[in-house]
């Protein structure tokens, strides 16, 4: 037992090469068309079971003094060298890693307030719209709804009542009827805010998508990076312009719109495959995005 040992013991070195090498040559064969490994990996993969070989305890007896020495040198430098190699590789790779995600970030938060944008067009006008002029126009029209209530109803007055009766105005009626009961408009709305007026407002006003959305304060508010409408619908890496298409499927017998909004500049490593972030389907009724 003991015996066996040691001669395994000799082997140890070369097995280990031979086992790194193999996973070397493994991870290489792994890429695919989209996503080919470096050709440094196949080289370093190929050196490592060479030396495995060299460094077998029966190919070195066979050898002189003089070459074992130098193939120890040899393979203590190639070792330090495709040390390096992995460290070069590793540390590139994180680099280019943190690159990606700061990049992603900034794409995701683009295309999510694009589809917001979105979403509001079409809960306006019906449909989607891939002209981002447009889209970026009606940001600042004041067609967006927002109801506006004030004062609350009850058991002793409900709503149905209160409207039989005429005491459910809008905001346009507060003067006349402030001056109808002989108080001031801003006594009357006063008195509605707090529920101290048997009259009550239920109104609709506009306002613009910017202003309920895209403010300063707003995204403060919502720990969100300011919005640069300029260039809002531009890919970060070239300046071109997000590819925005639309068509249309039926879902139960019903036409619906589909719209699909893409970086046309992924940002990614040449020859490596590159993730393509989007929200929307051109094939499926959403509006989700791609990104986890």
């Amino acid at each position: 037992m003991e015996n066996l040992g040691k001669t395994l013991g000799k082997y140890v070195i070369s097995i280990g090469l031979f086992v790194m090498g193999l996973v070397f040559l493994v991870k290489y064969f792994s890429g695919d068309a989209l996503e080919k490994q470096p050709i440094m990996l196949l080289i370093s993969s190929l050196i490592l079971l060479a030396v495995a070989v060299l460094m077998t305890p029966t190919v070195l007896e066979k050898l002189s003094g003089s070459i074992s020495r130098i193939l120890g040198y040899g393979a203590a430098v190639l070792a330090l060298f495709l040390g390096y190699q992995v460290y070069s590789s590793v540390d590139s790779e994180l680099v280019y890693q943190e690159k990606k995600k700061q990049y992603d970030e900034v794409v995701i938060q683009k295309l999510k307030d694009i589809r917001s944008i979105e979403e509001a067009y079409e809960d306006v006008y019906g449909v989607f719209t891939t002209n981002f002029d447009t889209l970026l126009n009606f940001v600042h029209k004041p067609v967006v709804a927002i109801p506006f209530k004030a004062g609350t109803f009850h058991d002793s007055l409900p709503e149905e009542r209160s409207i039989e009766l005429g005491y459910v105005i809008t905001r346009a009626d507060v003067d006349s009827v402030a001056a109808l009961i002989g108080t001031s408009a801003d006594d009357l709305l006063s008195k509605i805010e707090f529920d101290m007026s048997v009259w009550k407002i239920r109104d609709t006003i506009y306002t613009t998508f910017f202003d309920e959305n895209f403010t300063p304060e707003k995204r403060k508010a919502k720990k969100m990076d300011l919005v640069n409408l300029d260039s809002l619908t531009f890919s970060p890496l070239s300046g071109v312009r997000f590819d925005a298409k639309m068509s249309s499927i039926e879902v139960g017998g019903v036409k619906k719109a589909t719209l699909e909004v893409k970086d046309p500049t992924p940002f990614g490593q040449e020859g490596a495959r590159k993730d393509t972030l989007k929200f929307g389907s051109l094939t499926e009724p959403h509006l989700d995005g791609n990104w986890k």
